[in-house]
C-alpha cells in the first residue's frame, strides 16, 4: 500500500516515543517520502502536533478507553492519537474522517483485529461531544491538561514566576515557533537583507529593539539563496540578546566554552568585526566541523575550533577577554522546538546543575581579571539557573555587573521592564516565551575580581 500523510506521521510518531528525536526523525521520513510538497506539510503538522499535545490527547483517549493505556500496543495508541488529535484541533478534517481514516490506519499498521477497538473509542469520545473541558480541574492540573504539560512542570513554573507568567509560558509553548535570523553584519544590513529575502518571497520584519535581528515567515530560510551567500544564520532572538549581553568587542579575546551548533560564536564574531580572536569549544569533533563550516559559510576568519572537555581545565587555552557559557541543560525553555522534551521525568534532570557549575567554575578559570562572563541556558528552571549563578558569586569570584547600557536603550521598549522583573541589579534576565516571541532563556553576567 502507498505510504499516505496518516502513515508517515504514525510510524514517525511511534519512532520518537521509542527514544528518537523529533526533528530528526521527521526529517528522514519526509526525505524518503514520495509524497507532494502539500501532503508532506500536512504530515508534518499532524505528525507535531500529535506529538506536543500528547498529554492531553492519553489524558482524553484514557477516559473513553476500557484497558490502560499501557496494555494498548503502539500501533493502536498512535492511531487514537492521531484520531483524536485530527477531531480536537484539526478544523480542516471532518470528525467523520478521522475515525475512518483512523481505522484504516491500524489496519495498515498491522493490528487489524484491534480496528474496531478504534472506531469504537472513537466514536464514544465524538458521542459525548468531541470538546474537552478542564475547567473543573485544581489549578496546576488544569494547565497541564489545556497545555499538555507535565504536571510537575506546572507545579514547577506556577511556584517560580507566578501563574499568570507561568501560564502565558506554556501557551507560547504550542504551536509553531518563530523562526529569527542574525543579519551578517560584516556583508549587509538589515534594510538590505529583508529587500534581498523579498526578492526570493520571503517577507522578513527587523526587530524594534535589537539591531541585525529579522523575523521571517519561512520555516527553512536555510534554502534560500540568501543563506547560501552567507547573509544571515538562524538564531533565535533570545540567543541574540545573549550575546548582546556579552558585548564582544572588536579585538578581544572570545571563549564559547560549549560553542555547538555555533549561533552565538557566529554572533559573536560579526559583532567583533571579524578581528580578535574567537575560540569556539565543543566536545564532539563532528560538531566542531559544523561550527567551522558555519564561520566559512559566513566569512568569518577570527573563529577558531577546540575539540575537548568544557569542565577539564587546559591551560593551553591561555586567557580570555570574554567567556561565554552556554551550558547543556533540560531544555525546558524550547519545549515548542523540541516536544519531547515534554515527555522527561525531573529526576532526569537533577543531576544537570552540578554539571553546569563544572562548566562555568572552570571556564572562570580562564577569565582575565575584570574579564566578563556570561552565563546562560535555554531553560526555566531556578535550579538550574538562579541557583547555579549564586555558586559562582560564592565560589569563583565572579561578581554580578549590570548589562551593557545597549541593551536596555531606548528605555520605551519591552526589555528594561523584564530586566526589572528579572534582577533588582539588572545583571540577569529570565526570558519567557510569549513575552518577546523568543525562547524560553537565562542569561546572568558576571565580571572577575
Amino acid at each position: 500500500m502507498a505510504e499516505t500523510t496518516r502513515i508517515l506521521a504514525a510510524k514517525a510518531g511511534m519512532r520518537v516515543s521509542s527514544g528518537g528525536y523529533s526533528n530528526l526523525t521527521l526529517d528522514s521520513a519526509l526525505r524518503n517520502s514520495k509524497l507532494d510538497a502539500r501532503d508532506k506539510a500536512f504530515a508534518a503538522a499532524l505528525f507535531y502536533g500529535t506529538l506536543e499535545r500528547r498529554i492531553t490527547l492519553d489524558r482524553e483517549i484514557a477516559r473513553f478507553c476500557s484497558r490502560p493505556l499501557e496494555k494498548l500496543t503502539p500501533a493502536v495508541l498512535e492511531s487514537l492519537r492521531l484520531g483524536f488529535y485530527q477531531i480536537l484541533y484539526m478544523d480542516s478534517v471532518p470528525d467523520s474522517a478521522a475515525v475512518s481514516e483512523s481505522v484504516e490506519l491500524v489496519k495498515t499498521l498491522g493490528a487489524a483485529s484491534a480496528s474496531g477497538f478504534v472506531n469504537g473509542v472513537l466514536r464514544s469520545f465524538l458521542r459525548s461531544g468531541g470538546k474537552t473541558d478542564f475547567g473543573a480541574l485544581p489549578p496546576t492540573e488544569r494547565l497541564s491538561a489545556e497545555y499538555a504539560a507535565p504536571l510537575w512542570l506546572c507545579e514547577m513554573w506556577t511556584a517560580a514566576y507566578g501563574t499568570e507568567r507561568a501560564e502565558d509560558a506554556l501557551r507560547a509553548s504550542l504551536g509553531a515557533p518563530p523562526v529569527w535570523i542574525r543579519v551578517n553584519s560584516l556583508r549587509t544590513d538589515t534594510a538590505e537583507l529583508a529587500a534581498l529575502l523579498a526578492a526570493e518571497g520571503i517577507p522578513a520584519e527587523a526587530c524594534d529593539f535589537l539591531p541585525d535581528a529579522l523575523k521571517t515567515a519561512c520555516a527553512a530560510p536555510d534554502g534560500t539563496d540568501c543563506y547560501k551567500k552567507g547573509l544571515f544564520h538562524v538564531q533565535d532572538i533570545s540567543s541574540q540578546l545573549c550575546v548582546a549581553a556579552l558585548d564582544p568587542k572588536p579585538g578581544e579575546r572570545v571563549y564559547d566554552c560549549c560553542a555547538a551548533p555555533g549561533g552565538k560564536t557566529f554572533t559573536a564574531a560579526e559583532r567583533m568585526g571579524n578581528t580578535g580572536e574567537l575560540l569556539a569549544g565543543e566536545l564532539h569533533p563532528k560538531r566542531a566541523a559544523l561550527i567551522e563550516e558555519g564561520a566559512a559559510r559566513l566569512g568569518l576568519t577570527n573563529v577558531k575550533t577546540v575539540v575537548g572537555d568544557a569542565s577539564v581545565y587546559d591551560e593551553a587555552l591561555g586567557v580570555f577577554d570574554k567567556i561565554l557559557c552556554d551550558v547543556p541543560c533540560s531544555g525546558l525553555g524550547v519545549i515548542r522546538r523540541k516536544p519531547e522534551i515534554r515527555f522527561k521525568k525531573p529526576e532526569d534532570l537533577s543531576g544537570l546543575p552540578e554539571i553546569q557549575f563544572s562548566i562555568a567554575s572552570n571556564a572562570a578559570r580562564y577569565l582575565a581579571p575584570g574579564g566578563v562572563l556570561v552565563y546562560s541556558t535555554c531553560t526555566l528552571s531556578r535550579a538550574e539557573n538562579e541557583a547555579v549563578t549564586e555558586r559562582l558569586q560564592k565560589e569563583c569570584g565572579l561578581v554580578p555587573v549590570p548589562l551593557p547600557k545597549a541593551m536596555v536603550l531606548p528605555e520605551a521598549m519591552i526589555l528594561p521592564d523584564l530586566i526589572k522583573n528579572d534582577s533588582a541589579d539588572g545583571f540577569s534576565v529570565t526570558l519567557m516565551p510569549g513575552e518577546l516571541d523568543c525562547d524560553g532563556f537565562y542569561f546572568a553576567r558576571f565580571q572577575k575580581e
